[in-house]
């Protein structure tokens, strides 16, 4: 697991492909290409165009391997969804010339939930009214359900433990690694290890479906009108069959918490014994990860997920734990809570 390799682009040598992108694939005449929104894998820009459907969106990747299972995830997640999702206009493969693949994708109504900051001021009634909608959109994609687990478009798995097992060893080998060189603190490291002693307890029960879910599903992608009425949901990451569960760490990132989205979900829908601490575990892991993948993170973001993860294995009450290393330094866990193994 490491870094993915990205173009050096800039933002305005990225709106020139843009424009050059949009006029190939649609007959149309480009009036306006304007910045919206970008991260660390690319640019989004609003394009105005002389025909209908006059104004496209236009999502930019740095890299080369997301544009199409992009694509893929939005269709797939626009086919079962009771609420908006972008529709998928094209994409455009990279060449000499453009260097950039390029998804052009319907403009939405509304504004994301967490940078416009008036959305956290509204009554309590209209918060319950959003988080109840936001859940039940997401609820629907969880109750699509497939025979195998695994990324949409190449779901192999016949347990989810199968897939999740090995790709959060992974990140936590390259964890131990980035710990080693001072770009990853000794307490978020110290966590990860804790949880990886605590495995079998933490996911000791059993995912019998394999669910559809969004992978990104967080305030900034959800978007919604000034009364707080979802308008639809966008940027899915990563769509997988997987543990429902998988999604529900989203709903606490960013200001999440502050609409009640993770315990609105709980309430109304059956979770697992562990849920507080597979949640946790879950975002710690992905934090990590998210890290990995583009070489940055945001720095007060990481420490939250480590408070939260030691608070919650704490609360579900597992036992003392102890860590040490064998001759190849593969960590050893030893707990009444979890079978003693070495991990590969």
């Amino acid at each position: 697991m490491e870094q993915r390799k990205k173009i050096a682009v800039t933002r305005k040598q990225a709106a020139s492909y843009a424009k050059t992108a949009l006029e190939r694939e649609l007959p149309c005449k480009v009036t306006e290409i304007r910045f919206i929104g970008g991260g660390s894998f690319g640019f989004v820009y609003a394009a105005q165009i002389d025909k209908p459907p006059y104004t496209i969106i236009l999502k930019g990747f740095r890299t080369a391997d997301m544009c199409e299972r992009e694509a893929a995830e939005l269709r797939r997640l626009a086919r079962d969804s009771i609420v908006k999702v972008p529709e998928v206009y094209f994409t455009f493969a990279a060449t000499p010339e453009v260097p950039m693949d390029f998804l052009g994708m319907e403009k939405v109504q509304g504004t994301n939930c967490f940078t416009d900051f008036g959305k956290l001021l509204l009554p309590k009634k209209a918060k319950a009214a959003f988080a109840d909608a936001v859940t039940s959109a997401a609820r629907h994609w969880h109750e699509q359900t497939n025979d195998k687990f695994g990324l949409i478009g190449n779901a192999v798995y016949d347990d989810w433990l199968d897939f999740y097992r090995p790709f959060a060893a992974e990140i936590l080998e390259e964890a131990r690694r980035m710990a080693s060189v001072g770009r990853l603190g000794k307490r978020a490291l110290a966590a990860m290890e804790r949880g990886w002693t605590q495995f079998d307890a933490i996911f000791s029960e059993p995912v019998e479906n394999a669910c559809l879910i969004h992978g990104d599903l967080n305030v900034m992608n959800i978007m919604a009108d000034k009364r707080l009425n979802v308008t639809a949901i966008i940027d899915p990451l990563e769509s997988k069959w997987a543990d429902p569960e998988y999604e529900l760490f989203q709903m606490r990132n960013l200001t999440g918490n502050l609409f009640g989205l993770y315990e609105t979900y709980k309430r109304k829908y059956p979770v697992s014994k562990n849920c507080d601490v597979k949640t946790a575990f879950y975002a710690l892991y992905h934090e990590v990860y998210t890290y990995i993948n583009t070489g940055s993170r945001i720095h007060w973001y990481l420490p939250q997920m480590v408070r939260r993860f030691e608070k919650e294995i704490r609360r579900a009450g597992f036992e003392k734990y102890c860590i040490r290393k064998d001759n190849d330094r593969n960590v050893i866990g030893e707990s009444p809570d979890c079978h003693l193994r070495t991990v590969q």
